[in-house]
């Protein structure tokens, strides 16, 4: 293994995600990580392993391998392998507030391989067919894409047959009612009360999936939410820290700075 691992950024180019064939000369790789995106890739075809981390899988096709930001791997392919990957920068992610899309991304994130039934490889590879002709008739992805994202990642995760995740208990019940949640509240006690727990074992759950505490999440999702409010909606500052539950204007204004490093209203003038 080298000294210095490399590492890759595919999606440099792209608006933040990027669909394209599986090249079928990839044979054998070096041990490699990805800058700072997530790494979908499918394969109808192929032999050979695939490992990620320390472990060490057999490519057996219809297979789905979730590659998370700085994992390591690299291929050693013996059978031409036919399939696509999927890559999807995080300031994607962060562009669209789709709370359907967050949530099965959530699920996709608790996986390393899934494998698919072989009668769902022919509309798998279907699906992945028309994201790459999308992206290439239009730059930005739209709502047709969206669409055929969310189609696609509900099926993978729908068909696969997967041991169920360590996580599927608590930590994924909790991302699950911050996404769907209506009434959105910045506090670990309250989601830790909703899920029948304490904020210490909510906490820990959290910690041992992400490595950050159950307050950063919700950090992040508050105030993913707060961007959205304050760059697509005409609602005053006081009416969405009202909406998002903070007492009043100004400790959501400190929070929203804690956190970002601006300030609500400089947002607004300078989005």
């Amino acid at each position: 293994m080298p000294s210095n691992i490399e590492i890759k950024d595919k999606a440099k180019d792209s608006t933040g995600i990027k669909v394209q064939t599986f090249r079928k000369n990839i044979r054998k790789t070096n041990p490699h990580k990805h800058n700072s995106y997530l790494e979908l890739i499918y394969l109808s075809q192929g032999k050979g392993s695939h490992t990620i981390d320390a472990e060490t899988f057999p490519i057996e096709p219809p297979v789905l391998f979730v590659i998370r930001q700085d994992q390591l791997h690299f291929w050693d392919i013996t059978v031409e392998p036919e399939g696509f990957v999927l890559i999807l920068k995080k300031e994607f992610a962060e562009q669209y507030f789709d709370p359907e899309l967050k949530y099965l991304f959530t699920q996709l994130h608790q996986y390393t391989k899934l494998s698919e039934p072989s009668q769902e490889a022919p509309s798998i590879s279907h699906i992945f067919h028309l994201l790459e002709e999308e992206l290439k008739l239009n730059t930005y992805p739209d709502i047709t894409f969206l669409s055929l994202l969310k189609a696609l990642l509900a099926k993978v995760l729908r068909t696969a047959s997967v041991s169920k995740p360590q996580a599927g208990s608590l930590y994924a019940s909790f991302i699950q009612l911050l996404i769907s949640s209506k009434n959105q509240m910045n506090t670990v006690s309250h989601y830790a009360k909703l899920l029948h727990t304490t904020p210490q074992n909510l906490n820990a759950a959290c910690k041992k999936e992400t490595g950050k505490a159950a307050a950063e999440i919700i950090a992040s999702h508050v105030i993913a939410e707060a961007t959205r409010l304050l760059l697509y909606t005409q609602l005053s500052i006081s009416e969405i820290a009202y909406l998002l539950n903070f007492k009043d204007n100004s400790h959501f204004s400190k929070y929203y700075k804690k956190n970002t490093g601006t300030t609500p209203s400089f947002l607004r003038k300078h989005p």
